[in-house]
C-alpha cells in the first residue's frame, strides 16, 4: 500500500522527533531515485517532490483539475480520482512539446524548411528576416551551440508578432496544449490553470473551446509547498 509522507520519511531514516515541516519541489524529482536523494542531503526533515506537485497544489490547491505550464520547459499535471497523472518535464531534447525551447527549435527548423523550398510561403515572411538576425550566422550552427535558453530567447519575437509565419508557430503551441490536455484526459470544462511565461502569452490567443474550465492560479508553487507543509502529521 502506498506509504504516508511520515512513513516515506521514517523509511529514509529520518528520526520521528517532531521538527517544522518542510515540502521541497525538486526539478527532475520524478527521475528514479532523485527526490530521495535530495532529501538525505538535507540536514532538517522534508519531502521531497517533483516541483510540478508543488506548483499544482499552489495553482489548484486540493481541486481536482490539470495544470499545463508553458516557460522555458513544459509539463502537463492532473489531479482527479485516479491521483496524480504527470505528462512531460523531461527537457526540450525529448520532450518540452509547447514550451518555449520547443518553439524556437521548431522556429529554426522552419528556418532550414524555408532554405530548402519546402516552405515556399514564408520566404518572404518579415519573422524570418528577425529570426535569422537572432540566431547568427546560421540557424544550424547557432542551435549546435545552443541550450533551452537559447531557443527560448526566440520565442518573444514568434509571439510579438502576427506575421502568417508567426501565427503558424503560436497554432503549433496551441496544438501542442491541446494535444496534451487530451493525453492527460482533462475533461473539456473543467478546471484548468495555464501558467510559465509562453503560457500566459498564449492564454489570449486560445480559441472558446480550451478557454472552458480556465480561470487564473490560486497560488505560487511556494504557497503549494507551504500548504503540503501545513498538511503533513
Amino acid at each position: 500500500p502506498p506509504r504516508s509522507p511520515a512513513c516515506h520519511l521514517l523509511c529514509l531514516g529520518f528520526s520521528a522527533h517532531p521538527a517544522p515541516p518542510v515540502v521541497a519541489g525538486l526539478a527532475g524529482g520524478r527521475l528514479g531515485g532523485a527526490a530521495d536523494a535530495f532529501a538525505t542531503r538535507l540536514p532538517f526533515l522534508a519531502l521531497v517532490v517533483d516541483d510540478s506537485v508543488t506548483a499544482l497544489q499552489g495553482a489548484l490547491g486540493d481541486d481536482h483539475g490539470t495544470l499545463v505550464n508553458l516557460g522555458t520547459g513544459s509539463f502537463f499535471i492532473r489531479r482527479d480520482g485516479r491521483g496524480l497523472t504527470h505528462h512531460g518535464g523531461w527537457g526540450y531534447v525529448l520532450g518540452d512539446e509547447g514550451s518555449a525551447a520547443w518553439l524556437g527549435r521548431l522556429a529554426l527548423t522552419m528556418l532550414t524548411e524555408i532554405e530548402d523550398g519546402r516552405r515556399a510561403e514564408f520566404a518572404e515572411d518579415p519573422l524570418r528576416k528577425v529570426l535569422l538576425e537572432a540566431s547568427p550566422p546560421h540557424p544550424v550552427l547557432f542551435a549546435a551551440d545552443s541550450g533551452a535558453e537559447n531557443f527560448a530567447s526566440l520565442a518573444p519575437l514568434i509571439f510579438n508578432r502576427d506575421t502568417p509565419m508567426a501565427v503558424a508557430l503560436q497554432r503549433h503551441v496551441e496544438g501542442a496544449v491541446r494535444s496534451g490536455l487530451a493525453a492527460i484526459k482533462h475533461p473539456g470544462g473543467t478546471p484548468w490553470v495555464l501558467t510559465g511565461g509562453l503560457g500566459a502569452a498564449l492564454a489570449d490567443r486560445l480559441d472558446g473551446q480550451l478557454t472552458a474550465g480556465l480561470r487564473p492560479p490560486a497560488g505560487s508553487a511556494l504557497d503549494g509547498a507551504l500548504a503540503m507543509a501545513r498538511a503533513l502529521p
